[in-house]
């Protein structure tokens, strides 16, 4: 079993005038993540104050303060991307491997449904004023939008 490690950082950003400065950052923390497989996209829930990081099968729930991993949303096919829809409280995650996107509960973790994508479907995100999903699909160089209200709801 290899091991990985995550390495967190924070941006810093200089004071003064009305010009952006250029930023720095720096380590806040490196924490060890046991398990198999490396990890593509990881995306920090700022509501639930979790980070979700896909790797290959699944996406692994960690505490982004403790390094600690809180669970694991499974079933997926190379995962890729996560994205969060607060108001119906769901989240996407793409599996580029069978070309789905896995809806899940962000409560409970739960896995509500699948819907399809085209192929290799990889990065993700929701736009909330529209209630749609948008994937960005490696393979078939083409980007899906899905409607988020025809998916499975908590």
């Amino acid at each position: 079993m290899r091991t990985h490690t995550l390495i967190l950082s924070a941006a810093l950003l200089a004071a003064g005038g009305p010009h952006l400065q250029a930023q720095a950052y720096h380590v806040t923390h490196t924490y060890t993540l046991g398990g198999d497989g490396g990890w593509d996209y990881i995306a920090l829930d700022t509501a639930g104050h979790r980070l979700f990081i896909a790797r290959q099968d699944r996406v692994m729930v960690v505490d982004p303060a403790s390094g600690k991993a809180l669970a694991e949303i499974p079933g997926l096919n190379r995962a890729h991307g996560v994205a969060f829809d607060y108001a119906d409280g769901r989240g996407f995650a793409t599996s580029g491997g069978d070309s789905s996107v896995v809806i899940f509960d962000l409560k409970t973790l739960q896995v509500l449904g699948r819907t399809i994508a085209a192929p290799d479907a990889d990065a993700i995100l929701f736009d909330p004023a529209t209630k749609r999903i948008f994937t960005f699909n490696g393979d078939s160089r083409s980007s899906s939008v899905i409607d988020a209200a025809s998916t499975p709801t908590p």
